[in-house]
């Protein structure tokens, strides 16, 4: 229902929803995932029989090389890469980049920072002729990492250096090599110097520490100073994604209490099952999740009235996945969960009697049409079940599926995506969660599910909050506005929110939303809010 949108490069550093100004993101709290690329395994770049010197200039390249160096959207297609970096190549000389070289028996696939790039007159791949050859010293080439997710920062741990033994060096050289960030000439995270003679292979560790992990492009610079002439390649660079794991906001009357954690690899702010502007969605696969605690609020006792409802987009399906899941799943099972079935088959709401592994309720109806969103509700009016799909009655409960009864949960963690524990993933998006403590009629239902078609910003959210919601993952970034209240400015706002007075200094606040300016008010205050 929704068209997707480009993010801003800014939005995806700063990952911020902002009202009247931008500032650079807070460090990140990392939770370190390895990524290891290396070169052995990466395309490469037809070896040129003949080509001038400048040839990245106008250079035609296979596997998607661009003439800057950088593979195009390549590592966002899988080939043993994460989708949440981007990796590119370049030197200091516009034009010029890097070269792969894969046919060599020693080096297969090694990424040769120099020699060729600077034979003078000689075309390259020329080896008829070798004559000594000053390299240019002091002369930089860059790996660049960019992040492109807003949660995900990066940090490099090592990589490995190797010299090629076939040119015999008489003098040692020196490499040195940094880590800067935001830019070459950027603040410099690690450094270091090597010393190489004929033929040593050397890793390099570069020191960085989780606290020095930023979603702000990190340029890996390596630079020769002295020596002989001699060829190296840069090989294994061993990386961390980090800060993969955030906060799904809830809007619902619960507040922060209702607020789910996501897991590392929870893809964020995907296209949304509302047509308004702003809506996002949450991606989902492989078992990541989002989690909330358990809380009463959410297990009404098994006699009172409750309703669940949400929006889901799947890719894939085994029969057996679960995109909601609020379920003591050891001994004897309480709670409920729900399931997405064969397409033709539809949804399946499981609700548990408290003996063993028996079901109390099994509603099944509608369909799961893969890559197109269904909306799907639940109303349990403290005595009897019903489910409804696309704002249709599915299933009107008159067959139970089980005994008929209910046994309500006392420690069931909910969660988003998968069972609790990563179990049962399901494979694609969700949107726009919400539990309500009453029993929706059906007229509330079919109006949220034709709201969701309206392109007035806040239609659906305002009526599923009117309607009394709970708990209301939204699946959106963090927001912040300010509203007049009499005399009093309130801020209303998701994440941590931080205020300045100039829009260069900013402070985080330890308020909680709705938050009342305290009097008296300076000339100007500025808000953000931020994960």
């Amino acid at each position: 229902m929704k068209t997707p949108r480009t993010i801003t490069q800014s939005r995806l550093l700063l990952a911020t929803a902002v009202l009247f100004g931008l500032a650079p993101l807070p460090a990140l709290i990392p939770t370190a995932s390895a990524t290891i690329l290396t070169f052995d395994t990466s395309p490469k770049v037809e070896v040129y029989t003949s080509m001038p010197q400048d040839y990245g200039d106008n250079a035609s390249a296979a596997s998607m090389l661009a003439a800057t160096g950088t593979y195009q959207n390549l590592y966002e297609m899988g080939n043993g890469w994460t989708p949440n970096i981007k990796v590119g190549y370049s030197t200091e000389r516009a034009g010029e980049f890097p070269q792969y070289y894969g046919s060599d028996a020693e080096w297969p696939g090694g990424c040769f920072l120099w020699s060729w790039n600077f034979r003078t007159g000689q075309a390259i791949g020329d080896t008829s002729v070798d004559p000594a050859k000053t390299m240019p010293v002091g002369f930089e080439y860059y790996v660049t990492f960019s992040s492109s997710a807003a949660n995900c920062g990066i940090l490099i741990n090592s990589f490995v250096l190797d010299d090629y033994f076939d040119y015999v060096d008489t003098l040692s050289h020196v490499v040195q090599w940094r880590v800067a960030k935001g830019s070459p000439s950027g603040p410099v995270l690690a450094s270091g110097s090597e010393t190489f003679t004929n033929g040593l292979n050397v890793t390099v560790t570069t020191g960085m520490t989780a606290a020095q992990a930023t979603n702000e492009t990190l340029f890996l610079v390596i630079k020769r100073m002295a020596g002989t002439e001699d060829d190296l390649s840069l090989d294994t660079i061993n990386f961390d994604e980090v800060g993969l794991i955030t906060t799904s906001y809830n809007t619902g009357s619960l507040g922060t209490a209702g607020d789910g954690t996501n897991t590392g690899g929870v893809v964020l702010e995907q296209p949304g099952a509302v047509a308004a502007y702003g809506d996002y969605s949450t991606s989902y696969a492989g078992g990541q999740r989002t989690t909330v605690p358990f809380r009463s609020e959410l297990n009404p006792p098994s006699g009172s009235p409750f309703t669940v409802e949400f929006w889901a987009r799947p890719t894939a399906s085994d029969g057996d996945d679960c995109p909601l899941f609020n379920r003591v799943s050891d001994g004897n099972r309480s709670g409920w969960a729900f399931f997405q079935r064969a397409a033709a088959t539809g949804w399946n709401l499981r609700m548990y009697n408290g003996t063993g592994g028996d079901l109390g309720w099994s509603l099944t109806g509608g369909t799961a049409t893969l890559d197109a969103w269904s909306h799907v509700v639940a109303v349990w009016n403290g005595s009897s079940a019903t489910l409804y799909v696309n704002g249709a009655l599915a299933n009107d409960g008159s067959t139970p599926g089980g005994t008929g009864t209910y046994n309500a949960s006392t420690a069931a963690i909910f969660a988003v995506g998968a069972y609790d524990n990563g179990s049962g993933p399901y494979a694609g998006r969700v949107d726009e969660i919400a539990l309500y403590p009453t029993a929706l009629t059906p007229a509330q239902v079919l109006s949220h599910f034709n709201l969701a078609a309206s392109p007035v910003v806040g239609a659906y959210s305002t009526q599923v909050l009117a309607d009394g919601a709970v708990e209301y993952l939204q699946q959106n970034p963090p927001a912040v506005s300010i509203a007049r209240s009499g005399l009093d400015m309130v801020v209303t706002y998701t994440g941590v929110l931080s205020q300045s007075a100039d829009l260069a200094t900013w402070e985080d606040l330890t308020v909680t939303s709705p938050y009342t300016l305290p009097s008296p008010r300076p000339a100007s205050l500025f808000f953000r809010a931020r994960r």
